[in-house]
């Protein structure tokens, strides 16, 4: 990946709020005409690639936290979480987290005693939870092969997603159990019960709704909450990949409007954000298709 690609990707995630990770006492409403400039500003990574404060090498993951204003970096390349403060004239970043071996996806979650900080950690198939002040992490769940992504919901349930399993796993906190809540273990397919190399995930606060980007069928599957099979809400339910509207090709991220529904998509392979309302046949870009990779 070129540096240009790697601080393009974070511009992306700022710019139209793509993958906004908040608090669930947060509210942020985005109106479904909303539009964006495709083009915009570095907010991290303005020293280029390196290990530098001011530098990123292949960040994958990205956590807005709009209480304290900062952005968290899962900086997979130099194996660290960076903290950057927005608004700000610096382009510094601190780091949080260091030998975490290929970070991928980060949620930041408030507890009383600070942030509590998820990692989904590929190399060691798994997710650890740093809270504040531990010299290093735990692991919570348990074995997520080849591990993408990570979400928390308000019950602290842990959502992990196995890109070599095909499915969505969920840990409960309650019971230390570990279920799979979307797809089936390695069950790979393209049918509405199965998943193939699922990525990106999302889950909605109020109904338990899990969306997955299911990568290598070329959707946007969304399960309801215990639900055996999920709906196509975005790209074709047969798992046929395009760059037209109609059309994704390996989404890799997502991030769901609870109120209006309207469904956000890092489409990879086209370079692109799109943006499906609910019950639309195709999407629309609102960011990218520059022909700069989006990794997010």
């Amino acid at each position: 990946m070129s540096t240009v690609s790697e601080v393009f990707l974070i511009f992306l995630h700022i710019q139209i709020i793509f993958w906004c990770w908040i608090p669930s006492t947060i509210s942020i409403k985005i109106s479904p005409c909303a539009r964006w400039n495709t083009t915009g500003e570095i907010v991290a990574g303005l020293g280029g690639r390196g290990n530098n404060p001011d530098q990123l090498r292949e960040p994958e993951g990205i956590f807005i936290h709009r209480q304290t204003n900062t952005l968290y970096v899962s900086d997979t390349g130099n194996d660290r979480i960076q903290v950057f403060t927005l608004n700000q004239l610096s382009s510094m970043g601190t780091t949080v987290i260091v030998n975490v071996t290929y970070p991928t996806k980060i949620y930041v979650d408030d507890d009383n005693d600070g942030q509590t900080i998820y990692v989904s950690v590929r190399n060691e198939d798994r997710v650890k939870k740093w809270v504040k002040g531990a010299p290093d992490g735990v692991q919570v769940g348990g074995e997520c092969l080849m591990c993408e992504s990570v979400w928390v919901d308000k019950e602290k349930n842990v959502y992990m997603t196995s890109v070599t399993k095909h499915c969505v796993y969920k840990w409960s906190p309650q019971t230390n159990i570990t279920t799979v809540a979307a797809g089936r273990e390695f069950g790979q397919g393209s049918g509405s019960d199965s998943l193939n190399s699922p990525e990106g995930i999302y889950v909605d606060n109020t109904s338990g709704t899990v969306y997955v980007a299911d990568y290598a069928n070329h959707r946007i599957q969304k399960w309801l909450k215990n639900a055996l099979n999920g709906t196509t809400v975005a790209g074709f339910s047969t798992g046929d990949q395009g760059s037209d509207a109609e059309s994704l090709s390996y989404p890799t991220a997502i991030w769901v409007d609870d109120e209006t529904q309207v469904v956000y998509v890092a489409d990879s392979d086209n370079n692109r954000i799109q943006r499906w309302l609910p019950n639309a046949f195709m999407g629309d870009t609102v960011a990218g298709g520059t022909g700069m990779d989006i990794k997010i």
